[in-house]
């Protein structure tokens, strides 16, 4: 039988760690699996990070949510997805409870488990570490899933670091799915544009035109804009999305926002809190 391109032997895994898999902070972090190492039914996701500058691997519709929520957070430094625990260690913690260490279908080699978080933070003052599951919430009812996941809680627990499930029902979902809208115009300056620095000088003049038209709709207020700075149309809508991911504006993202809201829902943020514009 041919071995599936995603099975695991002990020289696979040997070379994963040889590569560097689960080492590193920041833009210098590889995770353990990429979205290529793992099926993922085609809901997998390879997002720019704000806080990391590096591509993510996401592996669900989940873990984007979480991801996304987590990369907004001001009280977010760090974000490591897929990080691969110690196979001795949670062989051990398996042997003490009785339950089976994974292992590949093919191979029968006990497998190196993750956690699909490990989040640096701010709390209090103080640099934490906490780490955190991301599953759907029915798959909480299943017995294996439930053992795997004990694992995974007494592992952290041994390390002193913070633990916890995150489901669907756990993730805001007008939250994530506003953050979703703009992450991805964080960095304009790759954009192909007239000149450098063009749609950033663009932007800030955007930014200074938001209080003296706080009694439009989004809709009129960029249409408007768009005509006074003869801007290709949709340029203020993807410039506006610029300021609200950097924190130029400040908006309650809690709330929908279309087209129609006001723009007296938009306010400039204080210096200290806005991000350099990429």
């Amino acid at each position: 039988m041919a071995r599936s391109r995603y099975g695991f032997t002990e020289d696979k895994i040997a070379r994963f760690y040889k590569e560097g898999r689960g080492s590193g902070r920041g833009a210098a972090y590889k995770p353990w699996f990429t979205v290529r190492d793992v099926p993922s039914g085609g809901r997998s996701h390879r997002p720019h990070g704000l806080k990391t500058g590096r591509v993510h691997h996401l592996l669900s519709d989940i873990e984007r949510d979480l991801f996304l929520l987590l990369d907004w957070s001001d009280a977010v430094c760090d974000i490591r997805e897929q990080f691969p625990l110690d196979r001795s260690t949670t062989m051990r913690i398996a042997e003490e409870i009785g339950v089976p260490h994974p292992v590949d279908r093919q191979s029968k080699a006990p497998l190196v488990m993750t956690t699909d978080f490990v989040v640096d933070l701010i709390r209090e003052g103080r640099l934490l570490q906490v780490a955190r599951a991301v599953k759907p919430a029915e798959k909480l009812d299943e017995p294996r899933t439930v053992a795997k996941l004990e694992i995974e809680r007494r592992y952290w627990i041994d390390q002193g670091v913070e633990w916890g499930i995150v489901t669907e029902r756990d993730i805001p979902e007008t939250l994530a799915r506003n953050i979703e809208n703009i992450h991805a115009w964080a960095v304009i300056d790759d954009l192909t544009q007239p000149y450098p620095g063009f749609y950033a000088e663009k932007a800030a003049l955007i930014a200074r035109e938001v209080p003296a038209r706080a009694h439009m709709t989004m809709q009129r207020f960029c249409e408007e804009i768009d005509l006074l700075l003869s801007l290709d149309r949709g340029t203020c809508l993807m410039l506006l999305r610029h300021l609200l991911v950097t924190k130029v504006l400040a908006c309650d993202l809690s709330d929908p926002v279309d087209d129609q809201v006001l723009m007296s829902r938009f306010r400039l943020a204080a210096p200290r809190t806005g991000r350099a514009s990429a």
